[in-house]
């Protein structure tokens, strides 16, 4: 299922992904070699417009799915016609975003449209992240 332009995704950003500044570099959206997708999450499927709740629920999901979300990591929001906007301009075919729902996650997306020697997408996709739409994978010490 594709999703709404207006609609958003989280990537989380493992702390070697993160700048001094706190927040991701490009490298938290880069592809791996024999990955046909970016693995996001869909925070609208939790039926709330607040991305800070939507946020905190993907904390959830990661739990029970026994990742171990790190205190220097981020959770990184950008906008999906944005996500998709990025991979059109950068290597000039369009990008798309699907809903691709597992067992353990139900919010689970992928950003479609670029393969792992196309750098400049994940620039593109970081150049798309406000500092207001970064959040912490955990709080306090």
């Amino acid at each position: 299922m594709s999703l709404r332009e207006d609609d958003h995704l989280s990537r989380y950003c493992k702390p070697t992904a993160v700048g001094r500044d706190g927040l991701p570099t490009a490298a938290a959206f880069e592809l791996r070699p024999n990955e046909d997708h970016l693995s996001v999450n869909w925070l609208e499927y939790f039926g709330s417009r607040d991305l800070g709740t939507a946020v905190e629920r993907v904390r959830e999901a990661f739990r029970r799915k026994g990742y171990q979300l790190r205190r220097n990591g981020r959770f990184a929001v950008v906008g999906v016609g944005a996500a998709k906007t990025a991979v059109a301009e950068a290597v000039g075919r369009p990008g798309r975003v699907e809903h691709l729902p597992l067992s353990d996650d139900e919010s689970h997306a992928g950003i479609f449209g670029y393969a792992a020697d196309d750098l400049a997408v994940a620039v593109e996709l970081r150049a798309r992240v406000r500092r207001e739409q970064v959040y912490p994978a955990v709080f306090g010490p």
